[in-house]
């Protein structure tokens, strides 16, 4: 029933129209041509201003012949793509889609967006029975989860949304964790490295320092850890001043989300408290500045509940095994299950994301598209 050749075309197209993170306003002028094609109500929020971007939020309405017989459903994905991902150059080598080699394919989330756009084709054409649908492309999602932290959730009907931004197809993605993401700013005393450098205290020995007293990378089954941009100094004959460090932590628990940032931050005031120096007669130590933020709370949905069991009955019909499992990253999932909808995440086939290695078979993309057609309509 699904289109395949639409599909994929669809797919090729969006994949190569650039949309970095706020740059989403091209991609998103695609998903517009289709949708006024396929007759649907359009609504655009203002999400891009208060985030910077050239796009906003696109909220789409469907109401078919079941409206007011069965719940109405959000499908959700995100316009955007992390770096690299501009001139991508599609190549397709025995039914498996990857990019050329020199930046990422795209298929976060451009498979998504392609499998929505193929299901509301396919229900338009051969009149299948559905009932309210709300479909929201949403931007900035690779940067903080962004477009959906503005979207304001009270214009929805639904209280059930599928996010369709994660790997296996016959899976249903029903937990992922809950993170902060954090700046430090390691200040020292900056001095002549060659004529005096007992004189200056080198931010980025402190900084060496506390990263190698800091727990990082899996710390157990539920918690990550990660310091990913370090940036200081200014030249090499100058004793560094100030080191600035970005990173986060992830768990499925909340205390032992806690207690990671608070032995991160312990981690650089007990190297700034071994950092102290007398320099003519001064008492110097390093200071540490703090910046820390929840980028997103967990979530966890039960296998009992109609949101999980409407899309495991879905994939069922098409001999699919559909087990649950539980992510290690965010998505807009988080921020809708905080707010109220109960949201769950399908997969597109997408694998080996945010590398330059990333691939999609074909046969995982139109499965996805014939899935998520057996949730929103009477099949």
């Amino acid at each position: 029933m699904i289109n395949n050749h639409r599909l994929k075309q669809m797919f090729f197209d969006l994949i190569q129209i650039d949309s970095h993170s706020r740059e989403e306003k091209d991609v998103a002028q695609y998903i517009l041509m289709h949708l006024k094609k396929i007759g649907a109500e359009v609504e655009i929020d203002d999400a891009g201003n208060k985030i910077g971007g050239n796009c906003s939020n696109i909220l789409a309405r469907f109401s078919g012949p079941l409206r007011g017989k069965v719940e109405p459903l959000v499908f959700c994905a995100h316009m955007d793509t992390v770096v690299p991902g501009k001139g991508v150059k599609p190549v397709e080598v025995d039914g498996v889609i990857r990019s050329s080699g020199d930046t990422i394919l795209g298929s976060d989330d451009k498979s998504g967006i392609a499998a929505i756009l193929e299901m509301l084709y396919i229900l338009k054409e051969k009149d299948i029975p559905y009932g309210e649908l709300e479909i929201l492309f949403t931007v900035a999602e690779e940067v903080g989860l962004l477009g959906a932290r503005e979207f304001d959730t009270r214009v929805l009907k639904s209280k059930r949304a599928y996010f369709l931004d994660t790997e296996a197809v016959d899976s249903i993605c029903v937990g992922a964790p809950a993170a902060y993401r954090m700046t430090y700013k390691v200040i020292g005393k900056e001095a002549h490295a060659g004529l005096s450098p007992e004189r200056g205290l080198s931010a980025i020995l402190v900084t060496s320092r506390a990263i190698t007293q800091m727990p990082l990378g899996r710390i157990d089954h539920e918690t990550t850890a990660n310091i990913g941009v370090i940036e200081g100094g200014t030249a090499t004959n100058i004793v560094a001043r100030e080191v600035t460090l970005r990173g986060e932590a992830r768990s499925h628990d909340d205390a032992k989300l806690e207690k990671q940032v608070e032995a991160m931050r312990a981690a650089f005031d007990k190297a700034a408290a071994d950092s102290i120096l007398n320099i003519n007669g001064q008492k110097i130590q390093a200071e540490i500045e703090e910046k820390r933020t929840l980028e997103y709370k967990s979530f966890r949905i039960s296998e009992s509940s109609p949101t999980y069991q409407l899309a495991y009955k879905a994939g069922k019909k098409l001999g699919m095994e559909m087990m649950p499992e539980v992510s290690g990253g965010g998505s807009d999932a988080n921020i809708f299950n905080g707010k109220g909808i109960e949201s769950v995440i399908l997969g597109t086939g997408m694998q080996e994301v945010h590398t330059i290695n990333e691939y999609i078979k074909v046969s995982d993309l139109e499965n996805c598209a014939k899935l998520i057609l057996n949730l929103a309509g009477e099949i």
